[in-house]
């Protein structure tokens, strides 16, 4: 016989047993009617009957209904199926899960059971007076522990409801002490579930509301800040995953959220936790969505229950369920700011059983773009490099592991971005003096000292738009401007963003700007703009297109309430941009980057050869025999200079060494013979087209 066997869940809802192919029973040595348990991961676990049947391939497990909403599963999922021998009870205590006393009632009890399996936690259904009522009790004890069968010997007990709620769907409460920064976002969700949970809950002619709707980006602890609001008001959690309402028939999911209301009502007060609610209501058909709308609508009247639908996304929740006593209050969560993230990373170390030495808070507010989720997960990282360099049983997380985990790891939810902390300057640039005068005046003056513009009453540019051919140095310019202002400098890849789902791209420009906000003051600079701010009057336009425009112009309406945030805009086909992008408030200043002049281009080649001081360079003849190169250009001449110098030393020493008195350095003949293989990449007709503004390329 075997012990044990590892099968697949079969949910059929008209069944009312468990069952087996006759293969799979003998191998387990069962016969019909015998008990099993079933065990679903490491903390679910549930008693049953088992009978062999027709039908049922032999790595297959069938369970009805109810087996499977209390092991949590839905069909598909692994569980081990082991025998138990099941004992006589001498006694079980069962309460009533809703706030009732029952007197009597110890034979439904034992009818309701049968012949079926209990254990503490299992909950059973009794029908009462003649089938007008049914009423849930939950087992709260077996004497001996453990699975049993109870008979007419057997001892009920009934103690008062509610009953203590139990299973793998209560989510446990966080006290404050767990909750890093978010003190405005946490506040706000303590005292909307307070407000919801008032015996005068009511909105003015309307009734009360059913509950609220908690949003914000993936990772950033809606979930942690719920538990919070639930330890704040002295309440419970139960979850209800989103496979519950998204795998089953409208009427099972009835079911399942009637047990849900229920067990909120088993505690004095009760959350219920939709999680990815905007998941639910984007996939779910009509008749499932129907049944969620009057499910809402019943417990607008429920007495300390209150419903948390969870969505990363708001829009994506139809409005019929955000309006009236619905969902109709919202909190929204954003990204963690630099103290948020400081005090999150802090939290983190305090709750940990390691030691921290060093200043840790610091690396948190450079970890730009990290919400809280990708904060643990830097916060391992360096507790692993922690634990790897101990010696015997002290363990030390210093400052330098999480700054190196900074490094090792990246926020999951860039949405085609990049943040970072430049180190460029004007002076790695070469000429282009009248772009960064028009720089400094438009992004660097708002940003270090934006008392100056309140002194006149003037706003600064709202956004700064960098046209020129490509190579003539557009990125380093938003780099350097970026970092001479003590700003973060968010990188958007403008075809980056465009995704093929509805909504997705649109969703996605609007994080962006999300993003700037939380690492303020900081650069948005968008790469190839006209990648996804091209003219909406174009044929070949798609209506994603046009969105996405729609979207970019909406964020740049709203920069000025967006504080300490400058958005700058780079293309190379300034021709294909949408009008509206270029009216005042928006990308209001236009700089040209035009090619280099020979006075630039002898500049460039200066800051390229720096580092060959030892050798002298005429910088007037390189700049001479350049014409029509731009600054990429000259950078590839030197950098396959360098290659030739490199090929010359390897042929002196006839290896690949380095004589250690001695260093390898680029000579003038170097750069005349790679003058002669790296020509300009811009054709005389494109470099005459890029000197337009409207060119469209």
């Amino acid at each position: 016989m075997t012990k044990s066997l590892a099968l697949t869940v079969r949910v059929e809802d008209a069944r009312t047993e468990s069952a087996l192919s006759a293969s799979t029973a003998d191998r387990l040595g069962l016969a019909d009617g015998d008990a099993v348990t079933l065990r679903y991961g490491t903390d679910r676990e549930a008693t049953a009957t088992v009978e062999a049947a027709a039908d049922i391939a032999d790595d297959q497990v069938v369970v009805p209904t109810d087996l499977a909403t209390r092991l949590g599963v839905d069909g598909g999922e692994t569980v081990t199926v082991a025998p138990v021998d099941l004992s006589a009870a001498d006694g079980v205590t069962v309460a009533p899960v809703p706030r009732l006393s029952v007197r009597g009632g110890q034979t439904l009890l034992v009818e309701a059971i049968g012949d079926e399996p209990v254990a503490e936690g299992d909950t059973v259904t009794v029908s009462m007076f003649d089938g007008s009522l049914d009423v849930p009790f939950r087992v709260l004890s077996t004497e001996p522990s453990g699975p049993v069968t109870v008979g007419a010997t057997t001892d009920i007990r009934i103690e008062d409801g509610p009953a203590p709620l139990t299973g793998s769907t209560l989510v446990t409460p966080l006290p404050a002490s767990a909750v890093g920064g978010y003190e405005e976002t946490a506040s706000a969700v303590e005292e909307s579930l307070a407000t919801l949970f008032e015996s005068g809950r009511r909105v003015a002619g309307t009734g009360p509301r059913a509950g609220m709707l908690l949003t914000g980006p993936e990772g950033v602890g809606k979930t942690h800040l719920l538990q919070y609001g639930a330890w704040a008001t002295d309440a419970t959690i139960n979850h209800v995953a989103p496979q519950r309402l998204l795998s089953a028939s409208a009427s099972s999911v009835t079911d399942s959220l009637r047990s849900a209301a229920t067990s909120a009502q088993g505690s004095e007060k009760g959350i219920i936790h939709l999680d990815a609610f905007d998941t639910v209501v984007k996939e779910a058909d009509a008749a499932t969505l129907s049944a969620v709308r009057r499910w809402l609508d019943r417990l607008r009247e429920a007495t300390d229950v209150v419903v948390v639908a969870e969505a990363t996304d708001s829009s994506a929740v139809r409005s019929d369920l955000r309006q009236g006593g619905r969902l109709s209050k919202s909190v929204t969560v954003p990204e963690p700011g630099r103290d948020d993230r400081a005090a999150i990373l802090s939290t983190l170390a305090a709750g940990a059983s390691v030691e921290v030495a060093g200043d840790i808070s610091s690396v948190g507010r450079r970890a730009f773009g990290y919400v809280a989720g990708d904060l643990v997960a830097l916060w391992l990282t360096a507790v692993e490099s922690a634990v790897e360099r101990a010696i015997g049983d002290r363990q030390v997380v210093s400052e330098s592991d999480v700054a190196r985990s900074l490094e090792e790891t990246e926020p999951v939810g860039l949405d085609g971005s990049t943040v970072d902390v430049p180190t460029t300057t004007f002076d790695d640039i070469g000429g282009l003096e009248e772009a960064k005068r028009e720089l400094t005046r438009a992004v660097q003056w708002p940003l270090t000292a934006p008392e100056l513009f309140a002194e006149l009453d003037i706003e600064p540019p709202a956004g700064v738009l960098l046209y020129g051919p490509p190579g003539t140095g557009k990125t380093l310019l938003a780099r350097a401007v970026a970092s001479m202002s003590d700003a973060n400098f968010a990188v958007v890849n403008g075809p980056e963003l465009m995704n093929r789902y509805v909504g997705e791209s649109e969703r996605a420009v609007r994080r962006v700007f999300e993003r700037a906000q939380s690492n303020s003051p900081s650069v948005l600079f968008f790469d190839e703009i006209d990648g996804i701010g091209a003219t909406r009057t174009g044929d070949d336009n798609s209506p994603a297109t046009e969105r996405v425009v729609s979207q970019l112009l909406t964020e740049l309406d709203g920069v000025e309430r967006r504080g300490g945030v400058t958005v700058l805009g780079a293309t190379n086909r300034p021709g294909r941009l949408d009008k509206a992008l270029l009216r005042p408030g928006r990308f209001d200043r236009v700089v040209s980057v035009p090619m280099p002049n020979r006075q630039a281009r002898a500049e460039i080649f200066g800051i390229h050869l720096a580092d060959q001081a030892a050798t002298t360079f005429d910088l007037d003849a390189l700049a001479e025999r350049t014409t029509g190169y731009t600054g990429s250009d000259i950078a590839a001449v030197v950098r396959e200079a360098g290659l030739l110098a490199i090929e010359s030393r390897v042929d002196d020493e006839g290896a690949a060494t380095r004589v250690e008195d001695s260093r390898v350095r680029i000579e003038p003949g170097h750069l005349r013979q790679a003058l002669d293989t790296v020509g300009p990449s811009l054709s005389p007709e494109a470099r005459e087209g890029y000197e337009s503004f409207d060119w469209s390329g």
